[in-house]
């Protein structure tokens, strides 16, 4: 008799450092146009819908939510971060509480956008840092798009090294992998 799994057999080899991750959807149409606006041209008013439809996917809401965080240089260059406007509307629809400073972006990289794995993982090395105490065993880093995972990876083994029992991954869109 066949069971259904709920985990791949790459996940079930070679375990994320997250616990869950919750998307509205693969990186399909419509998604890429919308998470565009949403990104790169300050459509915040997206965050509402894109809110709406993750929370209905989220079984057990993390307490704290925590935005990726940008680089102080590409946030400035940008005018905003995506991650935490989707965060303050995450926060209204699952009682959670943002925590916008504890993640820190050390170091400014370049884009990952049209960097393969590899390549990604060296761009990010030592690229974080966390700023104070731990705000909850359960936390859920909040990001638009997952790609590769190495952004969420990192930030997921540092939060465990803090003593996160438990980090949880919300995103709008979720790339196939290569």
């Amino acid at each position: 008799m066949l069971t259904p799994q709920t985990h791949c057999g790459q996940c079930l080899s070679h375990p994320p450092a997250w616990h869950t991750l919750t998307a509205i959807s693969a990186y399909l149409d419509p998604l890429p146009d919308l998470v565009h606006r949403f990104k790169y041209q300050g459509d915040f008013e997206l965050a509402l819908p894109f809110a709406k439809l993750l929370s209905e996917k989220i079984d057990t809401p993390a307490p704290v939510l925590l935005p990726v965080p940008l680089h102080w240089r590409r946030r400035l260059q940008r005018g905003f971060n995506q991650s935490a406007h989707l965060a303050w509307a995450l926060q209204q629809r699952l009682g959670s509480q943002v925590v916008n400073h504890y993640l820190r972006r050390t170091r400014h990289t370049s884009p990952q956008q049209g960097l393969d794995r590899s390549a990604r993982l060296k761009n990010l090395r030592g690229a974080f840092r966390l700023h104070g105490a731990l705000p909850a065993e359960h936390v859920a880093l909040v990001d638009d798009v997952v790609t590769t995972g190495e952004t969420v990876s990192q930030l997921c083994r540092l939060l465990r090294r803090a003593g996160a029992q438990r980090v949880d991954i919300y995103c709008i869109a979720r790339t196939k992998l290569p």
